[in-house]
């Protein structure tokens, strides 16, 4: 009996051994996934968040479009604002020297990459750092805005896509809608390098087909209405290279143009619905998130100084139907065969 009665002890003490050793892992495996979610949770708080610098130039739908796009071209490419970028975003509404105070500003405060929207945004940006990377969301001139070094190889902390007018396609559709036309007005900003570059590009290719150009320049929105009105007087049709000035101030040129019934042939697409006759438009989405994709490359290990600048070159034949019956001017069927008609209100 006695040995009866030690089996049964020692049966009951080895039933709660094991019921401790059991518990012990339970309570080790649970401790374990408990650590190994904290810590995931920890690694996910503290998942870097990076700063994206956006400086507009001026307020305008086409940069506006650009603006927006590079952000969706970002969250095209994995870079989602509020998730794991933060954008911040300034406008300098065509003060230079607020832009570059804005671009000092956004340096200062570690902006991780920098878009400038537009030539002037772009080199407020340059002036400012050399060494964060910077993607020009619009400009038509990179190396003789002093941006990059070549086009192939930028050599520097920019690069970003070409804002490229196709002026010759541009002009052979103004030849095309207005065959007597002899003398062309051109009018942009003479603060503006891209507006230099490409107004001299344009009166190259007048010259070549035969064409007169007369050239006005502005310093500021002030001086708009009266060269517009001076302009009308002297020439068949105005056209308007790209140009932040002009484009801040698009609805004077139109008011005043109309009074002397001066058609416009604009660069941008959407200066169509603002009153210009017609246009070989580039798409200023499409442009802003080419120069998102960039941004996303770059942020991803790409170096800015050996990523060859995109150009954007091609466009559509956009016409202003209402613009032309308001001038008595008929548009060759062969042109709206191949067109979009935009009405004003778009």
């Amino acid at each position: 009996m006695k040995s009866k009665g030690m089996f049964i002890t020692i049966g009951a003490i080895l039933i709660v051994l094991i019921g401790v050793f059991v518990t012990s892992l339970t309570n080790a495996d649970s401790s374990e996934s408990d650590n190994e979610t904290e810590q995931a949770a920890g690694e996910s708080s503290e998942q870097e968040i990076l700063t994206v610098g956006i400086l507009q130039t001026t307020s305008h739908p086409s940069l506006d479009e650009i603006t927006a796009g590079s952000i969706e071209g970002l969250a095209n490419h994995g870079y989602v604002d509020g998730e794991n970028i933060e954008v911040v975003f300034q406008n300098a509404q065509g003060d230079q020297n607020l832009m570059n105070t804005m671009a000092q500003s956004l340096v200062d405060e570690g902006a991780d990459l920098l878009i400038g929207i537009g030539t002037p945004a772009s080199q407020a940006f340059a002036n400012a750092t050399s060494e964060i990377p910077i993607i020009m969301g619009a400009v038509s001139d990179p190396v003789g805005a002093g941006l990059v070094e070549s086009e192939d190889v930028p050599g520097t902390n920019v690069t970003g896509v070409k804002n490229q007018a196709p002026v010759e396609a541009q002009l052979g559709l103004m030849q095309d809608i207005l065959p007597d036309a002899q003398k062309v007005g051109l009018l942009y900003s003479s603060g503006e390098d891209n507006s230099r570059a490409e107004g001299e590009r344009v009166t190259q290719v007048l010259e070549d087909m035969g064409l007169e150009a007369v050239t006005y320049t502005v310093s500021s929105t002030n001086e708009i209405q009266q060269m517009v009105a001076t302009l009308s007087r002297e020439v068949d049709v105005i056209y308007l290279p790209t140009d932040n000035t002009i484009a801040s101030a698009f609805d004077t040129v139109v008011s005043e143009a109309d009074r002397y019934d001066t058609p416009l042939i604009p660069t941008v697409d959407l200066m169509i619905a603002q009153g210009g006759l017609a246009t070989v438009g580039i798409n200023q989405t499409e442009m802003g998130e080419e120069a998102g994709r960039m941004a996303a490359e770059v942020l991803d290990g790409q170096d800015p100084s050996d990523f060859p600048v995109f150009v954007l070159s091609e466009g559509d034949i956009l016409v202003n139907q209402e613009k032309a019956d308001r001038l008595g001017i008929a548009f060759p069927q062969s042109v709206l065969d191949d067109a979009t008609i935009i009405d004003n209100n778009e």
